[in-house]
């Protein structure tokens, strides 16, 4: 049995639908970057600053691609922006030369050679400065093949606005004078202008939980040194020896050791504590140490008429305390109290080798991260605010007392608002007068 062919006019209508269908479909396959294929990365994620712009895509089949605009947000600055490009096709990997023109937010872009079909295609835009605004920004445009100009899938990205901080550091990045300052080395070491705007925020909060760790401890501090004081003092053997033990064990040990047994000791034996109250009581009880023996000091310089004029008025040993001796005492180690607050607050950054986030620790990480030790510098600032007022405070409050008690001061007279002892002779008048009576 022979089987006949069909006829010729049975297949033209056949192949006339296929060809409407491949015509159809044709356009849609060859022209058109596909979205899913099509992203676009950066590498700041703060508005304001030069950003790098990484353009990824795959070229459609059929389509040779000689260029591309990018269409940034309004805004933004590309005068600057260079470019770099590559293409992938299988595993060969290949420079492609990039001219690039800029005209306001637009980056005109022209490939050579052109870029092949079905080429996977990477454009790296560097500088490209974003609008400081911020937020949901777009990136729009065209790329050019041999049917002319197509359009760009709308590809998405965020910024968040820069902080005052961050647009001052911007600002002094594009100063010629900061510019040269930094290129003196000492300088851009420990003053680099950048560094100190940024670092001033990042450590106030370091500062303020330093001054918090002694504005505890250090209250804290001082009932424990006045109650070790008196055990030191007192007349029952087994107590001397007790503060005694206290005083030199305290004294006569680092307290970066004493820190590092209350850190890593007390937990071996199940004893787990916060960090900053522990820290807080690591502070107060060294530091009662020294109180203590600033106390005695103290009492034991008062005079023991005191006691007896007290006694003869019928107080007790503790009311005599109470009402004559301690108020005396105050008055006398208040300088060295005050010394004593100044040192304890310059080491609560021994606290920062375990851990505790106070003005120390900030400044290590800050200058950790920049590569500079600019951070420590800021930290330096931050402490001298505290010290040196109270420094300059407990020179004048030294020279007060030793005006009060000995009629003379311990410090420069001549030095201008310097307290001076008050005239205990003749005024010259006076003695004019005195030596012409003797004449006559």
């Amino acid at each position: 049995m022979t089987m006949r062919s069909p006829r010729p006019g049975r297949r033209l209508p056949v192949l006339l639908v296929l060809a409407a269908l491949v015509a159809l479909l044709a356009p849609a396959a060859a022209f058109g970057l596909s979205q899913a294929d099509t992203k676009v990365t950066i590498d700041q994620t703060t508005g304001g600053q030069a950003t790098r712009f990484t353009f990824s895509t795959v070229t459609p089949g059929g389509e040779t691609v000689l260029g591309m605009d990018f269409v940034f947000p309004k805004g933004t600055d590309v005068s600057s922006a260079t470019v770099d490009a590559v293409t992938l096709v299988g595993l060969n990997r290949s420079d492609l030369t990039v001219k690039a023109v800029s005209n306001g937010e637009v980056l005109h872009v022209i490939f050579a050679p052109s870029v092949e079909p079905s080429s996977t295609l990477r454009v790296v835009l560097h500088g490209v400065v974003t609008p400081v605004t911020g937020g949901d920004l777009t990136l729009q445009g065209t790329y050019t093949n041999q049917a002319g100009a197509q359009p760009l899938p709308a590809l998405t990205f965020r910024q968040t606005a820069p902080t005052m901080t961050e647009r001052i550091r911007y600002w002094l990045d594009n100063q010629a004078w900061v510019a040269a300052w930094n290129k003196v080395p000492i300088l851009n070491g420990f003053f680099k202008p950048q560094l100190i705007v940024q670092s001033v925020p990042l450590l106030f909060y370091g500062w303020l939980l330093s001054i918090g760790l002694i504005a505890v401890a250090y209250p804290l501090a001082i009932p424990i040194g006045l109650a070790t004081a008196f055990l030191k003092m007192s007349k029952v053997p087994p107590l001397r020896w007790i503060a005694s033990a206290y005083i030199n064990v305290i004294r006569g040990t680092p307290l970066f050791l004493q820190i590092y047994i209350a850190f890593f000791g007390l937990p071996l034996i199940g004893l787990q504590l916060p960090d900053i109250p522990l820290g807080m009581t690591v502070l107060a009880i060294n530091s009662a140490a020294y109180m203590a023996e600033i106390f005695r000091a103290g009492i034991q310089s008062i005079n023991k008429g005191q006691f007896e004029a007290a006694s003869s008025l019928g107080m007790t040993y503790w009311q005599a305390m109470q009402y004559v001796i301690i108020p005396q005492t105050v008055r006398r180690v208040l300088p060295t109290m005050t010394s004593e607050f100044i040192l304890l607050f310059k080491d609560t950054a021994l606290l920062s080798a375990v851990g505790i986030f106070e003005l120390m620790m900030n400044s290590k990480n800050s200058a950790a991260n920049a590569g500079n030790v600019t951070a420590y510098t800021v930290a330096a600032v931050y402490y001298l605010i505290i010290t040196i007022p109270l420094i300059n405070w407990v020179q004048k409050l030294e020279a007060r007392l030793a005006l009060s008690e000995t009629g003379q001061t311990i410090a420069n007279p001549r030095k201008r608002g310097e307290l001076r002892p008050p005239a205990t002779g003749p005024s010259a008048a006076a003695q004019a007068d005195i030596a012409g009576q003797i004449q006559s």
